[in-house]
């Protein structure tokens, strides 16, 4: 592979030209059928990817930002009211003793002490978002009640995540045109010392989910002014 290949393969040019082929609705419901997907509490979703092309998108005046997260953050919202029946449904269909054993006992706890404020912080927390969404029924939380904090929930993660990916996409772009090579090295450099940071100070996840439920203790205390 020669240089001139290399350049090619590397070209931003090439990959902005191409996506700005696409219908930007075809980003926008791919990335809808992602976060509808995330929303229902399944982890390890990609929603980054069609998020960063829709901030794109935005920058070359494809669409608009308000449009982006309104498409992602209604798609999240659907997905946690699909969760707060699937998961009340799926609830009543395990014997007791199952059911007690699954954590419902301290949603219904949290609920009880910190109020439907929960339901929008947990969506900032990835090790305790699921149970939230899929307890949420059975620990007793009406629909109506759920359905409009998670729609705060979803919409203001969205809009973090969407604006984020767009404004740093935008400075991206303009880095890479000017040092791409310099951008290259560096993304490496910062990979390279993440995953050496990772590595050495992993956490298991039982210990991973006990902090964030800490760190969630503290936030809804700094809410609730105690």
């Amino acid at each position: 592979m020669d240089w001139h290949t290399i350049s090619q393969v590397l070209s931003l040019d090439n990959f902005l030209h191409w996506l700005n082929t696409l219908d930007p609705l075809v980003v926008h419901l791919i990335n809808a059928a992602l976060l509808l997907v995330e929303g229902v509490g399944v982890p390890g979703i990609p929603f980054e990817p069609p998020m960063l092309a829709a901030g794109i998108l935005v920058h070359q005046g494809k669409t608009s930002l308000l449009e982006s997260i309104l498409w992602g953050g209604m798609a999240n919202w659907i997905g946690n009211i699909g969760g707060y029946y699937l998961g009340g449904r799926g609830m009543r269909m395990l014997p007791a003793r199952i059911r007690g054993n699954m954590g419902i006992p301290e949603v219904r706890g949290w609920l009880d002490k910190y109020g439907p404020w929960v339901v929008i912080i947990s969506r900032w927390f990835g090790a305790i978002r699921t149970p939230f969404i899929l307890y949420a029924e059975e620990a007793g939380m009406p629909i109506a009640t759920y359905a409009l904090y998670s729609l705060v929930g979803a919409l203001s993660w969205t809009a973090a995540w969407q604006i984020g990916l767009w404004y740093f996409g935008s400075v991206f772009i303009e880095l890479w045109h000017k040092y791409q090579w310099y951008v290259i090295g560096g993304v490496l450099l910062v990979l390279g010392v993440i995953y050496f940071a990772m590595s050495r100070r992993k956490k298991p996840p039982v210990a991973e989910a006990q902090a964030e439920k800490a760190e969630l203790r503290e936030v809804l205390d700094e809410v609730e002014g105690r």
